[in-house]
């Protein structure tokens, strides 16, 4: 969390000197912020002083973004809205997250709720009252380094929720026992958690049930023709290792040739080796049943929310807090396209680290696994954070 980021013990002239400069950014803020809301905005970008340990941050002004003005920011809107109907029910204090500048004006709850109350006077689809709302309640920063955008979705694979022929890979839901809860995933691939751990679903392969927990949520397809959603539940604690890097440098795989389709292709293509590659990555992902939820939502992510295709941005919430929109500045894997998406940061995942990463969630179906499963772009960050009341 962004409040264990301590200063060295020693430096407290240095730590000193970075409270007044905190303290000076804020009156520079407060009253910067003022000026932009009586149309007096300053010229040119604003340079953010430094916080240690926190990404570098350039002011832009929000209409600047790369393809703003052609920006559908009534949808951005309405997953922004999504977001509100969480953080308005939190304490004030809740902690969101970020890190520097991102916490102080966007860390809490309280610090979202004058923005969720004026987003909800603007009626779904005003795409004109979207644009204003963004362009006068946000001041956009650049985080001044390049980012990689990855991206997620919802697979689909045939199952049956109970042990049935043919369907023999469990998916297991988190045990009560924490001892077993923390199991690595080859003690788990042993059958350690069997009969001691619910089961949400079978699998009929286990290169299936793998790929599953990297996404963190999917659909079973069952026998009946029914669909069985499926989410996040916990994982077992245990180091997060990238398969596809181990691939890369076992030669497997070349390392332009990366993707959710390689690696799963590679893994069933070679089931002698496939399980002890899969067990080199310690982390197992529990799942449990989601219940029934609307077709066109995704899963809950970490804010508690169902997570929106093309809108919803998992990140690392200890340099972006969550609710943040993020304006991600990328191309399209498959046609190199610019990709330009006002995002919502709305989840999580165990493979982003820092404010270099991102991973933007396309949905479920062939079209949404074709360009997230190849998503491995690079591209800009902008974080749109509130602008202080006026009458702060």
């Amino acid at each position: 969390m962004w409040w264990d980021r301590r200063i060295p013990s020693g430096a407290w002239a240095r730590r000193a000197a970075v409270e007044k400069g905190l303290s000076r950014l804020k009156h520079w803020l407060i009253v910067a912020a003022l000026a932009v809301l009586a149309g007096c905005a300053p010229a040119g970008p604003a340079l953010i002083p430094q916080t240690p340990g926190a990404p570098p941050l350039v002011q832009v002004p929000v209409t600047t973004l790369p393809g703003w003005a052609s920006e559908d920011t009534s949808a951005a809107l309405t997953a922004f809205m999504r977001s509100c109907k969480s953080i308005v029910l939190m304490p004030p204090d809740q902690v969101l997250g970020g890190i520097g500048l991102s916490a102080q004006i966007g860390g809490q709850a309280i610090m979202w709720q004058n923005n969720c109350a004026v987003g909800a006077q603007v009626a779904p689809g005003d795409e004109a009252g979207s644009r204003s709302f963004f362009e006068h309640y946000f001041n956009a920063y650049q985080i001044d380094q390049s980012a990689l955008i990855t991206g997620y979705f919802e697979p689909e694979y045939p199952g049956s929720k109970n042990l049935a022929p043919g369907y023999d890979v469990p998916l297991y839901a988190k045990p009560a026992d924490a001892t077993l809860a923390s199991l690595p995933r080859a003690e788990i691939d042993q059958g350690a958690l069997h009969r001691k751990a619910p089961v949400t679903a079978y699998l009929a392969d286990p290169v299936d049930a793998f790929m599953l927990q990297i996404q963190g949520s999917g659909r079973i397809l069952l026998q009946n023709g029914n669909i069985l959603r499926v989410g996040f539940d916990g994982q077992n604690g245990q180091p997060y290792t990238p398969i596809g890097r181990i691939l890369v440098q076992n030669g497997d795989l070349p390392a332009n040739g990366v993707s959710f389709q390689t690696i799963s292709a590679w893994l069933k293509n070679n089931p002698g080796q496939a399980q002890s590659i899969m067990e080199q990555n310690a982390r197992y992902v529990f799942m449990r049943p989601l219940g029934p939820l609307p077709d066109d939502q995704g899963a809950p992510g970490a804010l508690g929310v169902a997570v929106t295709a093309g809108r919803t941005l998992a990140v690392d919430r200890g340099d972006i807090p969550l609710g943040t929109p993020v304006f991600v500045a990328t191309t399209d894997p498959l046609t190199n396209a610019p990709l330009n998406r006002l995002t919502i940061a709305q989840d999580t995942g165990g493979g982003i680290h820092g404010a270099e990463a991102a991973d933007l969630f396309f949905g479920t179906g062939p079209q949404a696994e074709a360009i997230a499963g190849r998503m491995q772009q690079p591209g800009t960050l902008y974080l749109l954070l509130p602008r202080p009341a006026p009458n702060t």
